[in-house]
């Protein structure tokens, strides 16, 4: 039996996916098939949530902390919404500060978010961590491509042998009206399969054969 545990924000709820439940029971199919092992997943999703927010979840909420101490595998979806945030203040100030802080906040947090789940893991059997980077819905702001590059290279500083990031932001691009719900921020169900399939591509290693 393979446990999986997605936490984050609204990704990982999967709003704008009204039938299909988002990325994650998609995902559960691929490491089902992949690992040819039963799996079971809990969804923590927490649409509108800040970084900062989820770090407090992992850190505080017993039932949470629980769930990932014996989770296998583990996604991340954190910092959309800091960056949207800080779109917004930007569009305000016209000035680069708002997008700055946002990142520097965000590279803090995953910081912590990382250094608590592996602080749960200690001792325990081998288990895998994806996180999944930012697409751009604003793709006529020319900042926020700069600045979402910014953050995904932050990300993936963060790699390591149990630790890797779903790129999302190449297979979005140039295809927002394609993979976009109606709110133009969220995935639909092509999106979140995109996701999926994103998650896939990282692979197993050690539970696959």
């Amino acid at each position: 039996m393979i446990r999986y545990a997605a936490i984050g924000d609204s990704l990982t709820a999967g709003v704008g996916d009204l039938f299909g439940g988002g990325f994650v029971p998609k995902y559960g199919r691929y490491i089902q098939e992949a690992i040819q092992q039963p799996v079971t997943y809990d969804k923590i999703g927490f649409p509108g949530a800040r970084s900062a927010y989820i770090l407090t979840v992992i850190r505080s909420d017993n039932k949470v902390r629980d769930i990932l101490q014996h989770a296998d595998i583990i996604t991340l979806t954190v910092g959309g919404n800091d960056l949207v945030d800080a779109a917004k203040a930007f569009a305000v100030q016209q000035n680069d500060e708002p997008f700055r802080q946002a990142l520097v906040n965000c590279k803090h947090n995953f910081a912590g978010i990382l250094s608590t789940i592996r602080q749960l893991k200690s001792g325990r059997n081998p288990y895998l961590i994806r996180a999944v980077d930012l697409y751009n819905p604003s793709p006529s702001l020319p900042e926020s491509d700069y600045w979402v590059k910014r953050f995904n290279q932050h990300l993936e500083s963060f790699e390591d042998g149990n630790m890797k990031v779903a790129n999302i932001f190449n297979s979005f691009k140039g295809r927002e009206r394609a993979l976009l719900w109606i709110d133009h921020l969220h995935p639909n169900a092509r999106g979140y399969q995109v996701i999926a399939e994103a998650l896939h591509d990282q692979g197993y290693t050690p539970f696959s054969l």
